[in-house]
């Protein structure tokens, strides 16, 4: 005796089909949420390295001016883009010539980056210009080198080492300063506060550091002589 065998009905099939949309709708969200996560945690992770290496950058920038070294620091307005605030250094540090004269500075800039934020570059000037000409030069000729993108704020404060009052202007009649400060506000919400020591000048052609007072004489060890003993 044949069975006539019973097939799917229209509903069945549409009921299937739902759920299998569903069960890949799900499937297809956990992914996609699971990606975006990784990524995230990528971008976090790339955007605490810059940091970092910025960080490392500046504070061999500081510790490697040399002694004849003139800092100053400047708020100052670049055509057609706002604001900018400037760390001049010259003469450059060694590392940083690149082929450059000597007696070249280098120069640490906030520039705008026409989205509300800024971008940390690194440029090169002349020393033997005026001041002027090295606002000319840097807004017209200077080739600006990417050091950390995604800046909110910026904020640079430097003080005297004897008397660590801050100050945002910093001009090259103010002499070296002893420390650094730099505040970045980024744009993923990071808020980083860095400090830097600057050696300070020292002028060796007389024996004398940079108040002018000869140091006392003093054995390597670091003892006075004994008494009745010359100081060779």
């Amino acid at each position: 005796m044949n069975r006539r065998r019973r097939a799917f009905t229209l509903f069945e099939v549409l009921v299937s089909i739902a759920i299998f949309m569903l069960l890949a709708g799900g499937i297809f969200a956990s992914v996609r949420a699971a990606f975006v996560a990784s990524t995230q945690v990528v971008g976090d992770q790339l955007d605490s390295e810059r940091s970092d290496a910025f960080q490392q950058f500046l504070r061999k920038v500081f510790l490697s001016l040399p002694s004849d070294a003139k800092v100053e620091l400047k708020l100052r307005q670049q055509p057609g883009r706002g604001d900018v605030v400037e760390v001049r250094l010259w003469p450059v540090p060694g590392f940083l010539q690149f082929g450059a004269d000597s007696s070249d500075g280098a120069v640490i800039s906030a520039q705008p980056d026409g989205v509300g934020g800024f971008r940390m570059m690194l440029g090169y000037f002349r020393a033997e210009d005026s001041p002027d000409q090295r606002d000319q030069r840097l807004d017209r000729e200077a080739t600006w080198l990417m050091l950390l993108p995604g800046v909110k704020q910026v904020r640079w404060r430097f003080a005297p080492t004897r008397n660590p009052v801050y100050s945002e202007t910093w001009t090259e009649q103010a002499g070296r300063p002893g420390i650094a400060e730099l505040t970045l506000e980024m744009k993923n919400g990071a808020n980083n506060v860095y400090q830097f020591w600057i050696p300070p000048l020292q002028r060796r052609t007389s024996g004398s550091s940079e108040s002018g007072t000869p140091p006392p004489a003093q054995p390597p060890g670091g003892n006075p002589p004994p008494a009745g003993e010359e100081t060779p």
